[in-house]
């Protein structure tokens, strides 16, 4: 029997193995939270941690990217390191997982007709965090929350990795780690107002189609091949035993109606939460669109009595996955950089020595890279005619850029993945646009949703093309929609049933073949000339 040693901070783990286990394995079946966004496929090299014990060899990419002096303090990558025997294993401290994750949404008026009894609950799980609400049903108050990072990542930062994870046998432990979440936060909002889980009668689930899919260990092969059409909408009442959760006996879990394979359940409660239902989707009201910016950009338009939706896979770039020194918006991370006349100036969160950067700074910094002449209109950077050559320097033989008073660099290749995320996401915008035949300039409210669009300069995402400029006028951020959507699910039945109706007539627009989309997608990749702004 091999016995591992997990030490996080002051909590410590013990967990038995009967045979030799990768590491990275441990930390996905635990749901630990260890930064691995490509899923444990060796590419992200995010997966640190210090490990002392009966392990296998250093392999030959571990010796290539870790220092002699790391190796001496026992840095290993986990997805290359297998426990033979006994080991301890310690994992990087950071800040609080709720730390900069966004819980506040729009408030959504409701007459309170709650289907539970005393007690509720509304969750929001989405692909990099999760948000949950404990709420009275009797008065509506809400009385806590609890926000953590989505223990799912260590399958892969993006919808797509967990899926294959689920296809290639870990279906299950993808459901088990989610699971457990929701438990250990339903006893966090408790505990903070002094009640145990088992008083709480019902539950809301919301979420993107893939993440109920997972969360359920239901087969997701109908959303991961065409013609991509789902084999389960959900919209239904489940028994809390199901998902072992430990609430009250007899207690009830709903989960959210889904549109289509790629359109989830949090569109549908954040619509809500937009008040884009009911009378707002009349054929007379002037156009208004709602936009969740993330892993998986999910958006609607409604205009001219019609609801029309579309999804598109952003990638995790702006989540600060997948980007060179990227990481969470916590401690740390740079968060906003500006240009003020030949100064760049980084603001990071906590203040301090900059550890990398997350998505609203690695947003901000191609904006002023663009701004200040150092990257051209085809992300392309310039070495010479600016102001800042002195900070040009190259990694991994690709050239890059130091962040003006820190240690972050932004390389080429971070620079192309936030050009291919912001194309997906402004050709998505786009093309509803053109389906409705209406021109941008024409909706009247650019709604953007979700953790990253609370925190988003809306200038810096107009000129880098993340949205037409046509709509920066009429942006504004509405926090955690599809959870503020969700609470209002629980507390209103009639409202649930809306839900229903509102996401079985919605339209989506499949974007894979639409000429419309791609031709606005390559279009995209090209940053706005700084002329036009």
């Amino acid at each position: 029997m091999i016995h591992l040693t997990i030490v996080r901070g002051d909590n410590t783990t013990l967990l038995e193995y009967p045979e030799p286990v990768l590491l990275s394995t441990v930390f996905a079946e635990r749901g630990l939270p260890v930064e691995m966004p490509c899923g444990g496929k060796q590419r992200c090299l995010k997966c640190r941690v210090q490990a002392q014990g009966t392990l296998s060899p250093l392999t030959d990419r571990e010796r290539e990217h870790l220092t002699a002096q790391e190796i001496a303090a026992g840095w290993r990558y986990a997805c290359m390191t297998t426990a033979l025997g006994d080991a301890v294993i310690r994992l990087p401290e950071r800040a609080r997982d709720a730390d900069r994750i966004v819980t506040g949404g729009r408030e959504v008026e409701v007459t309170l007709q709650p289907w539970g009894k005393r007690f509720g609950a509304a969750v929001d799980i989405g692909t990099t965090t999760l948000a949950m609400y404990l709420y009275d049903l009797a008065s509506g108050e809400q009385l806590s929350t609890a926000a953590r990072r989505n223990p799912q990542a260590v399958y892969g930062a993006d919808v797509i990795s967990r899926l294959e994870k689920s296809l290639g046998g870990e279906r299950q432990g993808l459901a088990d780690c989610i699971r457990r979440a929701l438990a250990e936060m339903l006893a966090e909002c408790c505990a903070g107002r002094g009640m145990t889980t088992e008083q709480v009668d019902s539950l809301v689930i919301t979420g993107n189609t893939a993440m109920l899919y997972l969360l359920c260990a239901q087969d997701p092969s109908s959303i991961t091949a065409a013609p991509f059409a789902q084999d389960r909408f959900f919209g239904e009442f489940l028994d809390a035993s199901a998902f072992g959760l430990p609430m009250a006996p007899g207690a009830q879990v709903y989960l959210t109606r889904s549109i289509s394979a790629y359109v989830g359940g949090d569109i549908t409660t954040a619509l809500l939460s937009a008040g884009l239902y009911g009378g707002a989707l009349a054929a007379d009201r002037p156009p208004r669109l709602l936009v969740d910016i993330g892993t998986n950009g999910e958006m609607a338009l409604a205009a001219g009595g019609r609801l029309l939706c579309c999804s598109t896979a952003a990638g995790p770039a702006f989540e600060g996955a997948g980007i060179y020194q990227g990481m969470n918006a916590h401690n740390g991370a740079v968060s906003r950089v500006a240009l003020r006349g030949d100064t760049m100036v980084c603001e990071v969160i906590g203040g301090g020595a900059a550890k990398g950067i997350c998505g609203s700074g690695i947003l901000d910094a191609v904006a002023v890279l663009l701004d200040a002449g150092v990257v051209d209109e085809t992300g392309l950077f310039n070495e010479e005619g600016h102001a800042f050559k002195a900070a040009m320097t190259e990694v991994d033989g690709l050239l890059a850029f130091r962040l003006p008073g820190t240690q972050v660099l932004v390389t080429q290749k971070d620079i192309r993945a936030v050009q291919l995320a912001k194309s997906a996401i402004c050709a998505g915008m786009t093309t509803l646009l053109a389906e409705a035949e209406i021109p941008a300039e024409e909706v009247s409210e650019l709604l953007i949703a979700g953790g990253f669009g609370s925190f988003v300069r809306i200038a810096s995402a107009a000129r880098i093309g993340l949205i037409p400029k046509a709509l920066a006028g009429c942006a504004r951020a509405i926090g955690n929609a599809a959870g503020a959507g969700a609470g209002a699910v629980l507390l209103s039945d009639p409202l649930r049933r809306a839900s229903e109706r509102l996401a079985a007539g919605a339209e989506t627009v499949e974007l894979a073949a639409d000429p419309r989309f791609m031709e606005a997608y390559v279009d995209g990749m090209l940053f706005p000339e700084r002329d036009s702004f």
